[in-house]
């Protein structure tokens, strides 16, 4: 059952008939969209304002309606399909995260009239959320092409393995994800250097979430982009899935740059001195702290947490990238006793295999 937001979303000045028609009418439908987050963000009065993990929520709930409804009135259908990746794929998204979409199509090159006609469906897409000012990466692509475009964009790739289905046809959404996956896991040996390079950069420029006086939630070490880099080592096959200390952790940062973006009114990645006050005063029993040193303590430890984990996956991970040629015939390394249940295993110390663990 739709909400009262998702009614507002979808109402609008209606869609037009006609793709020719896409930039006339079409506007009023995104701003309401942008009414509607509005309304989201602030409440009425009398109406409940939501905590920042019912509002992440109810953002998902409202794009993913909006999304779903626009993309079936201008004809995204059989052959077609409305993805999602960053945020909204991830269902992460922030009062004012910008939407990566990608519409993928079985319209063959050698058939100009489909690539045509897909055109002018991603134009009736795209427009209106660009008029509205709503932030946009948009891409039109087959499954192939988004394959190879993915062969060498990292940022693509790592997207890619985040896709969810919005509308359309679910076995193309389906075959793209799968795919994807696939392809990252083949060629995960040839992009790792990659990978961590582009980490260690994203590190040097944006600092430690938890020693820096404001820091960068999304891109610092220990902050939310290293918890995705995690999952991808995961869906790799290199790594085990993030620990629950690890989800909680992510949780904290979501909470947090959930009520930063409320209060800035735009998207905001960094935590600046004088919002700390205002967004525990706002969202203390949300984010379980109770003043401005404590929420420090809290993000401190949490990205503490994410910075171990990140630094463990990496080596783990590169120990355990699939082996080629005369390498692949080399002995594992071996396991070397240190003490009752630990040992010494390719520079690290792990537990023994048969190693008794109590609590």
């Amino acid at each position: 059952m739709a909400t009262d937001a998702q009614r507002s979303a979808a109402s609008g000045n209606g869609v037009p008939s006609s793709l020719d028609d896409e930039r006339g009418t079409t506007n009023g439908d995104a701003v309401d969209l942008v009414r509607a987050r509005a309304a989201l963000l602030d409440p009425p009065p009398g109406a409940r304002r939501l905590g920042p993990a019912g509002l992440r929520e109810a953002l998902v709930e409202l794009h993913d309606f909006w999304l779903s409804t626009r993309a079936a009135a201008v004809g995204v259908g059989e052959g077609s399909a409305l993805i999602a990746v960053g945020a909204l794929g991830r269902q992460e998204l922030a009062p004012y995260s910008d939407l990566d979409l990608v519409l993928v199509h079985e319209a063959r090159g050698r058939r100009g009239d489909d690539r045509e006609r897909i055109g002018r469906v991603a134009d009736a897409l795209w427009y209106p959320l660009w008029d509205a000012g709503i932030g946009l990466d948009h891409s039109v692509r087959t499954v192939g092409e988004a394959i190879e475009v993915a062969t060498t964009d990292l940022r693509v790739a790592l997207g890619l393995l985040e896709a969810r289905h919005i509308a359309g046809d679910p076995e193309l959404t389906e075959r793209l994800a799968a795919t994807a996956r696939q392809a990252w896991r083949a060629g995960i040996r040839g992009r790792f250097d990659d990978l961590v390079d582009t980490t260690r950069t994203r590190w040097a420029r944006s600092g430690e979430v938890a020693h820096r006086i404001e820091p960068d939630l999304k891109n610092g070490h220990g902050g939310l982009r290293d918890i995705q880099l995690l999952d991808a080592l995961a869906a790799a096959q290199l790594v085990d899935r993030p620990t629950v200390d690890v989800q909680d952790a992510r949780r904290l940062m979501l909470d947090l740059r959930v009520e930063l973006h409320r209060r800035a009114g735009r998207a905001r990645d960094v935590l600046q001195a004088e919002d700390a006050h205002e967004v525990v005063a706002a969202a203390a029993a949300d984010l379980g702290v109770t003043d401005r040193f404590d929420l420090a303590r809290a993000l401190s430890g949490a990205a503490r947490t994410v910075v171990f984990a990140t630094d463990t996956a990496l080596r783990s991970a590169r120990n355990a990238l699939p082996r080629r040629g005369l390498a692949a015939l080399r002995r594992t390394p071996a396991r070397r006793p240190l003490d009752d249940g630990v040992v010494e295993h390719a520079g690290e110390v792990v537990l023994a295999r048969d190693a008794q663990v109590t609590r």
